[in-house]
């Protein structure tokens, strides 16, 4: 008899939390299996939305096939390059490294390699402060640029950069450095 108050006691919730874990396991793994291809839609669409907002002159895109630019010691990298289909320009994204950690902008650039515009996509930053250096005011100042004169945006007179918010603004600097030197590396849109 005391067996019997052992098993009821220790071994039957034990069983009855496994089975638990099982199924919820096995409804999690089924709601992503259903919700993965909707997302991976959702991030597309997305990305060729704002492709367009930055290249409204482009009809379509290819993505580049060749090397990607890596500046500063690897700390900002292209992660994509995207050719306009009829030679108008070209989007890159780029990954940096921002106060909040990784920063994600896309950056356009005409045919004749000046920019077009500069979209932060994705951030960790100090909303109100480091996001005043993602605002559509702040990154307006570099279209129509075609070079930096610096990585560093405090060091470049050709724009201005938060003051309180130096990472930041020179996480975004960065990133459109390095999407100008991925220009460079493609030779033009054409």
């Amino acid at each position: 008899m005391k067996n019997n108050n052992t098993f009821k006691e220790y071994v039957a919730p034990i069983l009855v939390l496994v089975c638990i874990c099982l199924v919820v396991t096995g409804a999690l793994a089924a709601t992503y299996g259903v919700a993965k291809p909707i997302i991976d839609a959702n991030t597309i669409k997305a990305a060729n939305e704002a492709r367009a907002e930055l290249l409204p002159a482009a009809d379509s895109f290819t993505e580049f096939d060749g090397d990607l630019a890596v500046c500063e010691e690897g700390k900002v990298f292209a992660t994509e390059c995207y050719i306009a289909d009829n030679g108008s320009g070209m989007v890159v994204t780029v990954s940096t490294k921002s106060f909040g950690g990784a920063l994600i902008e896309m950056i356009g650039i005409d045919g004749d390699g000046k920019i077009t515009g500069v979209k932060v996509t994705s951030h960790g930053d100090t909303p109100g402060l480091g996001t005043k250096a993602h605002a559509a005011d702040h990154v307006a100042q570099y279209k129509g640029l075609s070079e930096l004169t610096s990585t560093s945006a405090k060091d470049d007179p050709s724009v201005n950069h938060i003051t309180g918010a130096t990472i930041s603004s020179n996480a975004v600097h960065y990133g459109v450095y390095c999407a100008l030197e991925q220009s460079k590396i493609v030779g033009g849109a054409n």
